[in-house]
């Protein structure tokens, strides 16, 4: 087996976004709460009966809320993944207004539970949604778990147009709440912003037919809620650099990126700069290319992606404008970057960069490149010392 096969063969998972987001829950709780009345037929709990044996494997603790109702139902679909000992009762209507709740007897006793197997059964005793969604909304914030998903049959919100929300920031919630019409699904809301205050690093509100698909997809399916200014900007280390290279390779497969050599990408990464979601995964990472260019004191924007649940978050421009301050501390006369996307020639418009012609950057660019290439590209410059 040659060098090149051992690579292959070391880095071969890599590139899976399952693998990723198993490591970024590896030792952490989860709550699922589904939300009545889904968990009422056996169809609604394919997809989280699948997420949970894969949590499971990972040591991820899972806590599962269901309603009376659904309770029977969860117990045969997860078969011999369900605990021995069954699920814990809860009252919801019962000592709800003292505090701390869940007590803490009950947190006690979930957390016997979970020392038995990780996933762990709590039965809400009532009927109607909003009480369960309550009580999992309590029970998240009491436990400060990483995440607690709310699993509605209608999935994830949409605006006027149909279009999905898959990322909100709470401060966002109460004009969010004007234009939603149905007092159950703003509930939902209500709980996700309750939950995300209580210390609660973010919520998902997902179909339960596509819990998996939110969990383990760099698409996602659902509306995920985060603290306001949840989002940064850092420079990643070298701890993020799969994660980073996998993105890249993403955005190549996808079209959005030039196609690039595992050298080529390895020679990116240590000027790259990420958008990371709090103690979650990147939504989008940029390079600020500056050693090809060190005699022109210039720096190369390239390597843009955002992944497609966050495009129209401002994840891109915040990217951009943190790569723009580093360029100025470094003390560059210019950055530029080369395109062939509208959406990304339109925001560095927007941002304030100008169009050029390609001999208005450094030589070193060209050198090696493809001169069809050139004559599709839109080339832009931002001057940082006038």
């Amino acid at each position: 087996m040659n060098e090149k096969q051992v690579i292959s063969r070391r880095r071969g998972p890599v590139f899976t976004e399952k693998n990723f987001y198993l490591e970024e829950f590896y030792g952490k709780s989860l709550v699922f709460s589904l939300v009545p009345p889904s968990g009422e037929r056996l169809t609604d709990l394919d997809s989280l009966n699948r997420t949970l044996r894969e949590l499971r494997r990972n040591q991820t603790r899972c806590i599962i809320v269901g309603s009376t109702r659904a309770i029977p139902f969860l117990v045969r679909r997860l078969g011999r993944l369900a605990p021995r000992d069954g699920p814990l009762r809860f009252n919801p209507a019962t000592g709800v207004r003292s505090r701390p709740y869940p007590p803490d007897s009950a947190i006690s006793a979930l957390w016997e539970a979970s020392q038995n197997g990780r996933v762990v059964l709590a039965e809400a005793a009532a009927e109607d949604a909003r009480d369960v969604v309550i009580f999992a909304q309590q029970l998240a914030a009491r436990l400060r778990v990483f995440k607690l998903l709310l699993l509605d049959r209608a999935g994830a919100l949409a605006d006027a147009a149909g279009g999905r929300h898959s990322f909100v920031q709470i401060e966002r919630v109460r004009r969010l709440l004007k234009d939603i019409r149905s007092s159950h699904r703003r509930a939902l809301v209500q709980a996700a912003y309750r939950a995300i205050r209580a210390g609660v690093a973010s919520v998902s509100l997902v179909s339960p037919r596509e819990v998996y698909q939110e969990l383990f997809s760099f698409s996602g399916s659902g509306t995920i809620f985060t603290e306001a200014g949840y989002g940064n900007v850092r420079q990643v280390s070298i701890d993020d650099f799969e994660e980073v290279e996998a993105l890249i390779v993403r955005a190549q497969n996808e079209g959005f990126l030039l196609t690039r050599s595992q050298r080529e990408i390895a020679g990116l990464l240590p000027s790259c700069f990420g958008y990371r979601i709090g103690d979650e995964h990147l939504a989008g990472v940029v390079s600020l290319l500056t050693e090809p260019y060190r005699r022109d004191h210039a720096g190369e924007i390239t390597a843009l992606y955002t992944l497609t649940r966050f495009q129209g978050e401002g994840v891109a421009a915040e990217l951009i404008n943190a790569v723009v301050r580093e360029a100025r501390t470094r003390r560059l006369k210019y950055v530029f970057a080369c395109t062939t996307e509208q959406r990304a020639a339109s925001l560095f418009e927007h941002l304030g960069f100008h169009r050029v012609e390609p001999q208005a950057l450094p030589p070193a660019k060209w050198r090696g490149y493809d001169k069809k290439r050139i004559g599709l590209l839109t080339i832009f410059r931002w001057d940082l010392i006038r």
